[in-house]
């Protein structure tokens, strides 16, 4: 009985082994591997930190087009120019010509100052400053929209509080009377409302993805050239044999990630001041179904490629949906119900979240337990695709093999 029971267990045993040996010697001897874990997951995400470390733009250029030419209308602009993130050009006479400045790129924006500006204020009349911002960039379009918003406010609250201190009324009271309300805003987690900080750790979860399947995809399609994958993992054909082979390969990869991901929050996080809020620990258990379930997944469609060149084409190219669906560029709420569920089934859709989640907004691992539980839930169906398509592979290696040995034996018989 004891004999029934240990065989197996020790056949599973030095199955899960010699796959961790197997897959560790393959990735080592193969240069374009390494190069993709070293490449991709540190120098990619150190060139995308530094791009991006200047985190806020600063000295947007904006036409400022004065009509009025009055006291005024320059305390107007020169309130613009010390708002943070504009510098005001002046030398407009017209809006024609401050045009050609924006068509040319040496603008990001244009402000109107109309005609009789001054005037309109003395008097109690509306006037209005039209504002036009370069909305084809997000990020030039909010931030002299913001300004010129701000510098409104703040010039009209100066305005009404100069009208109620000519009334009789002392500046304590007339403050007062212009903001009833004091609005206190407070960033949380990313205080300085830097891109980097937003950025780098969404492609920290996607790096991960992206170069397990490469990796994957990469040894995968040399073992299909060379028809080693039977060889390479002799037990696949076994009853329950992909079960210790998946596992040592998802095992192997979830080391491998142990390493790297203290040296890119190490390194790349420290260097560029961008915060980690959570424990290694933490940020590992959430990991280890995030690392299996991408695993899995890349053993389930390197299936569909023949040569190790045709996986490393299709992997880049998902990467940029995997990107999009992410929530990076657009909130998921925003998509269309079918690829809101596209966007579930992508391992790094809930391994992008809970690893925001828990390094940047101090979340608990109880706090990401639906990603957390969603991620296991990918680990097991693409477990089972990964096991179907090993057989399948393995299946087709044997009976290529006895194809060949029957035609080299009749060869020689003849």
């Amino acid at each position: 009985m004891k004999k029934k029971i240990f065989k197996p267990y020790h056949r599973t045993r030095l199955s899960y082994w010699n796959t961790i040996a197997t897959e560790w010697d393959s990735i080592k001897s193969d240069k374009a591997v390494v190069s993709t874990f070293l490449a991709v997951t540190l120098i990619l995400l150190l060139v995308y930190a530094y791009v991006y470390s200047n985190e806020v733009i600063y000295d947007v250029p904006v036409a400022v087009v004065n009509q009025d030419a009055t006291k005024t209308s320059r305390d107007y602009i020169e309130m613009l120019n010390t708002s943070a993130g504009i510098k005001t050009i002046t030398n407009f006479t017209d809006l024609q010509e401050a045009k050609h400045a924006y068509y040319a790129k040496k603008v990001m924006g244009i402000v109107i100052i109309p005609k009789d500006f001054e005037k309109n204020i003395r008097n109690g009349r509306p006037t209005a400053v039209s504002t036009y911002a370069d909305a084809s960039n997000m990020v030039f379009y909010k931030k002299v929209l913001g300004n010129v918003s701000i510098t409104n406010g703040y010039f009209n609250a100066g305005i009404g509080i100069k009208k109620s201190m000519a009334q009789g009324n002392p500046m304590k009271a007339a403050k007062q009377n212009q903001n009833p309300i004091q609005a206190i805003s407070t960033s949380l987690f990313n205080t300085s409302s830097g891109y980097a900080t937003y950025i780098i750790p969404i492609l920290t979860g996607l790096i991960i993805q992206l170069v397990i399947l490469m990796g994957i995809g990469i040894l995968y399609g040399s073992r299909k050239e060379d028809k080693k994958i039977r060889t390479d993992f002799p037990r696949l054909l076994h009853k329950g044999g992909t079960i210790p082979v998946l596992l040592g390969k998802a095992s192997l990869y979830s080391l491998i990630f142990a390493v790297i991901i203290p040296i890119q929050i190490g390194i790349v996080f420290t260097i560029f001041s961008i915060p980690v809020r959570s424990s290694l620990l933490t940020i590992y258990a959430f990991l280890i179904p995030y690392i299996f379930s991408v695993v899995f997944l890349g053993i389930a469609i390197s299936s569909l490629f023949k040569r190790r060149e045709e996986s490393i084409v299709f992997l880049v190219l998902i990467s940029v949906p995997s990107l999009m669906l992410s929530g990076l560029s657009y909130p998921l709420e925003g998509f269309s119900h079918f690829y809101q569920v596209l966007a579930s089934i992508i391992p790094s859709t809930s391994g992008i979240e809970g690893f925001v989640k828990l390094t940047q907004m101090h979340a608990s691992l109880f706090e990401v337990t639906q990603e957390w539980l969603h991620l296991w839930g990918l680990t097991l169906f693409y477990f089972i695709i990964a096991a179907a398509s090993l057989k399948i592979r393995a299946h087709n290696e044997l009976k290529h093999f006895k194809s060949q040995h029957s035609i080299s034996l009749f060869n020689h018989q003849k």
